[in-house]
Formats: structure tokens, sequence, C-alpha cells
């Protein structure tokens, strides 16, 4: 009489003849168990946070005012608190490139057509546009504030690329990087080198203006 398992004896005297039978039950249960233990491993180390976290890239077009008569694009990188504004004047093909680093306090600013960037440290309203990109957002008011913003160079002192972060090193690999820093006192004539014409979505735009501080 066959037994209650998956392999069954042969009847009669003698040597007992064992006929194996294939064991269906046993490989499904081994095979479910397998996937169970490779979702359990999974969902750890989600957890645990070995699981790369992937990097959020937004892409937003910000409204430029026809004073200026210029094409603006942002890109944001939530994950690593980094924003780039690319400024394409009317007329030209070529872009400057405005870099909110978060991570390393930084603006950064790579003119169109100079071999150079200029570098200065993060002010409570750039953390605030930088937020603004993030959410992608803009102000609701509809009132556009003009503004300008004189930054002295420090052309004298080149910066280290070793002493700035790694979105900064990527943006100005194999160009200088130079100090700026508002320019401070009473206003006087300077003499201009270059600018650049840019909107934040807080409906502020600000034209900035760069010039070499003597040796």
């Amino acid at each position: 009489m066959e037994q209650g398992s998956c392999c069954a004896e042969g009847p009669g005297p003698g040597p007992v003849r064992v006929k194996p039978r294939p064991c269906h039950g046993g490989w499904r249960a081994a095979g479910l168990l397998l996937l169970l233990l490779a979702l359990a491993a999974a969902v750890a180390g989600g957890l645990l946070g070995f699981a790369p976290r992937p990097s959020k890239i937004l892409r937003l077009t910000l409204p430029s005012p026809r004073v200026y008569q210029s094409n603006q694009t942002a890109q944001v990188d939530v994950a690593r608190n980094v924003a780039t504004i690319r400024v394409t004047p009317a007329q030209s093909n070529r872009s400057w490139a405005v870099l909110f680093d978060g991570q390393s306090g930084c603006v950064c600013y790579r003119p169109a057509e100079h071999q150079a960037c200029f570098l200065r440290l993060m002010e409570p309203r750039d953390r605030e546009t930088l937020q603004l990109l993030a959410q992608g957002s803009h102000s609701t008011s509809q009132d556009t504030h003009y503004a300008q913003e004189l930054l002295a160079v420090l052309g004298s002192h080149e910066v280290d690329p070793a002493q700035v972060g790694a979105s900064v090193r990527h943006l100005c690999e194999k160009t200088p990087i130079y100090w700026a820093r508002r320019a401070k006192g009473p206003q006087r004539q300077r003499l201009i080198y270059l600018c650049i014409d840019i909107c934040f979505p807080s409906n502020v735009c600000v034209s900035v203006c760069f010039y070499y501080l003597p040796d």
C-alpha cells in the first residue's frame, strides 16, 4: 500500500527496491523559500540605506520680461541641493551659467564668452531662490522688481579647485576660478568688465556686473 510520502516502496518479499519519484512539492517549497529570502533582503537593504537614492532632476523654463529679451532655463538636482540657471541673451547662441550650490554654500558664475568663473558665498536670498527652484514655484506677484549688483573680482587670487565643491569643479573644468565679492562703500565710477541679466522665481530681475579690483 502506498505511503503518504512522495517516494513509494515496491511490493513483495526480498530486497526492497525503491523507485524514486520527483518530489514536486519539495521543490516548490524550496523555491518559495528562496524567493521570500530574496525579497526580505531587498527590503532590508532599502531600509538600511544600502539602496542607491536616485537623483531627482527638474528642468524649468523661467519667464523673462521683454525688457531683457533672453531665454532662461533651470536644472535642479533636488537630492544634491544644486540648481543651474542658464541664460541665453537675445541674438546669441551662447549661454551664461549660474550655479547655486547649496552643499558648498557658493554661487558660481560662468560667462558665455570669457574663460573664467567667478565665485561668491551664498546669501539668505540665494538659498530662498534655490528652494523656490526645487519646488518649481514662482512668486504670485505680477510686479517685477529690477536691481543692479556689482561684484568685484579678485583677479590676483585664483581659487584652488580642490577647495570648491564637485558641482563647481564640473562647471568650471579647465577654467580658472576667481573669488568675487559684493562692492561696498560709496558708489563711484567703475570700469565694468561684463554683465549678465538674470531673473529669479521671486519676480526679481538683477543685472549682475563684474569689475576687476586693481592688483
